[in-house]
């Protein structure tokens, strides 16, 4: 992919104003502060906290320069097309939208950009201040998140998946960005190393430690889980040869969001230094507890389809969104989803026009 264009939904360009959002909280990529209300989930009754350990974050290396860039348009096409599974075990493949498939071809023909956004004012005033650091080398400057049940920490949860293979729990974090729509990493959902799906999804918002009574409106269990195909299909035994498909998608049984509330996304053609916020469940705090940082990150560390910084992160922190505050719509917006970890910068892959297009099909 190379030069974005903005496909946030058909209805609501950006061209004029990029930092501004549909208006609608039923669109696709708006967010919504939910109705305020508390629920309890109706369709689990499963979660034990303890039994996981965070998922191993991914390291990036010289491997990920070695990766071969995709560009044969028939390839680089397939890799966007949806593969899932459902919750009785129902295997799913759906070929992208015709849509899609004209935006990933004009994308990988256009002329790259990467740093020429312009700066903009992102600082989430719900963070506070003086958040910075890396994958905790250094001082630690993450601040633990209190009172989970106020919005947007009640929209953001502790995911937990179990592995065929081993039997074992494993947990990430994730972020409600719809009704049922929950967004996380695909390395969260497949696990190359079982080559397989992981399974018995169960998605926590708001954990707030160590017992099932931390878990302030329960625990929901998934409908469906997506990746992109090209998460399983490009993969050429290391990581930096899928990193930029590692964006997976859960939809949930129950309609989570219209109480709790979710997150907007979107793609920014434009997109130059701004101030990130991150918030998940690191495993090197204590279980089920909810951590935020911010940092800056800088228009030359921003590429087509990822872009590094130096928020501090832990293995569970994987598939925690990244999002910047727009001041002029007071919306917290999600740019991208945390995913990788190196001894440099921390990495998200970037929600690129062709991955906004790819999460809207399986938006509810």
């Amino acid at each position: 992919m190379t030069k974005l264009t903005n496909a946030l939904i058909a209805s609501a360009l950006l061209s004029t104003a990029m930092w501004t959002v549909p208006v609608f909280a039923a669109d696709p990529g708006s967010a919504s502060a939910g109705n305020g209300e508390s629920m309890r989930d109706v369709t689990s009754g499963d979660f034990k906290a303890g039994r996981a350990k965070p998922i191993t974050t991914p390291k990036l290396t010289d491997e990920d320069s070695r990766a071969a860039p995709l560009t044969d348009e028939k390839a680089a096409v397939k890799s966007y097309g949806i593969v899932g599974r459902s919750a009785d075990g129902k295997e799913i493949k759906i070929e992208p939208s015709e849509a899609l498939r004209e935006l990933i071809i004009k994308e990988l023909n256009a002329p790259a950009n990467g740093a020429d956004g312009a700066e903009r004012k992102t600082e989430d005033p719900g963070l506070g201040e003086g958040e910075a650091g890396r994958q905790v080398f250094g001082p630690d400057d993450r601040e633990q998140v209190r009172n989970t049940k106020t919005y947007p920490f009640s929209a953001i949860g502790y995911l937990e998946a179990k592995s065929p293979k081993t039997g074992s729990y494993g947990s990430c974090s994730a972020t409600l960005i719809g009704p049922r729509t929950v967004l996380t990493a695909a390395h969260c959902l497949y696990s190359h190393e079982d080559k397989d799906w992981l399974s018995e999804y169960l998605f926590v918002p708001g954990l707030n430690g160590s017992t099932a009574d931390d878990a302030p409106f329960g625990a929901f269990a998934y409908e469906s889980a997506y990746v992109l195909q090209g998460f399983i299909d490009n993969y050429q035994g290391y990581y930096g040869s899928v990193i930029p498909w590692d964006l997976g998608i859960i939809t949930l049984k129950q309609d989570v969001g219209t109480n709790l509330g979710w997150l907007g996304y979107a793609n920014y053609d434009d997109l130059g230094d701004f101030t990130a916020n991150l918030v998940g469940y690191p495993g090197d705090k204590p279980m089920g507890t909810m951590w935020k940082a911010s940092c800056e990150v800088h228009a030359e560390n921003i590429a087509p389809e990822y872009f590094q910084y130096d928020c501090d992160t832990f293995p569970g922190s994987s598939g925690s969104s990244v999002y910047a505050y727009d001041t002029k719509s007071k919306q917290r917006i999600i740019t991208g989803v945390n995913v990788a970890e190196s001894p440099e910068a921390n990495t998200a892959v970037r929600l690129n026009a062709a991955n906004v297009q790819w999460i809207n099909s399986l938006y509810k």
